[in-house]
């Protein structure tokens, strides 16, 4: 006898699979530390290896072991600031006030914007009144790193604390750079945000691990074996079928950042990552895996659903 009924194929977390709009996301949602800092950085995926630490979780068994975990290297060369974005709430929403920019910018950045001729008239005194938000117009310097880019990735950056503690620190970091130090630190949370790797157009089968139809039920089995009922005369979201696979926008929470170091040469094999190079600014080690291939553009930003327990971990080899 048939089952009356089964849990679904999928989850429906992770609908609709479609293509992201660019390979590098944005920070779009944040959780307010009250700390003024920026609460948002950038990093470039080099690869995996392997470390062993002292296990300081209260409730495991092996706490006080040496354990061995598999870790994501991020090379995280320092952030430039060329510019202090303004919004203020109006009927629509929030909205762009205005952009003030730094006196100088790197010449790489007109890779990927269009620079202003002249100096601007607008200052930060003009926006202070009407603005009710506040954040950092930044830009990567892959230039920095090994790996073969040169056109620089830009995006905003949210800041923590309040109004005067925001403008603060834009006008403390104007025409500056940020390190990745100065935003996070070892032991906390910290959730990741990438674009996947693509894999082009898939069946259900695959993109969707439904089961193959028997020789005996339809012409083709990998497929699903049906699209939904006559009325409604419509095909529901739900119905798995073929189409785009990867390159999605993913978020993966509370992933622990264990180690962040300017030894480059501690954590880089040797020759290398395979398909990225040598280590050449200060990198982060993530505990598990971090979606999206090598020298792909990961934002990392403070855990909006903090863990228990964040400790100075303690790492007693990296393999190389």
């Amino acid at each position: 006898m048939a089952k009356k009924s089964h849990p679904r194929r999928g989850s429906l977390g992770y609908k609709p699979q479609k293509r992201a709009d660019r390979l590098y996301p944005t920070i779009d949602t944040v959780k307010d530390t009250g700390e003024p800092k920026a609460l948002g950085f950038a990093g470039y995926k080099a690869g995996m290896t392997r470390v062993l630490r002292i296990e300081d979780r209260q409730d495991s068994e092996q706490q006080g072991q040496e354990v061995a975990d598999a870790v994501t290297v991020l090379e995280c060369p320092p952030l430039r600031v060329y510019g202090i974005r303004f919004y203020q709430e109006t009927i629509e929403g929030k909205q762009v006030a205005g952009d003030v920019l730094a006196d100088e910018f790197h010449d790489e950045l007109e890779r990927a914007i269009d620079l202003p001729d002249s100096t601007q008239d607008a200052d930060i005194e003009s926006y202070e009144e009407e603005a009710t938000d506040i954040r950092l117009l930044v830009h990567t310097q892959p230039y920095r790193t090994g790996i073969d880019k040169k056109k620089p990735e830009v995006f905003e950056l949210p800041l923590g604390g309040s109004f005067d503690d925001k403008l603060e620190t834009a006008r403390e970091h104007l025409g500056d750079e940020i390190r990745v130090s100065d935003v996070v630190d070892e032991g906390e949370y910290l959730d990741i945000i990438g674009v996947t790797q693509g894999k082009g157009i898939e069946g259900p089968v695959k993109r969707h691990g439904v089961k193959t139809l028997g020789r005996k039920s339809q012409k083709i089995s990998r497929k699903a074996g049906n699209l939904g009922p006559w009325h409604p005369d419509h095909t529901s979201w739900k119905v798995p079928q073929a189409g785009q696979r990867g390159n999605t926008r993913r978020t993966e929470h509370n992933k622990r950042l264990l180690e962040i170091d300017d030894d480059v040469e501690r954590a880089t094999p040797n020759g290398g990552f395979t398909g990225y190079g040598e280590l050449n600014n200060e990198y982060i080690l993530v505990k598990g895996s971090v979606p999206g291939p090598s020298e792909r553009l990961i934002m990392l930003r403070s855990a909006v659903r903090k863990d228990s327990y964040p400790q100075d971990p303690e790492i007693t080899h990296i393999e190389s």
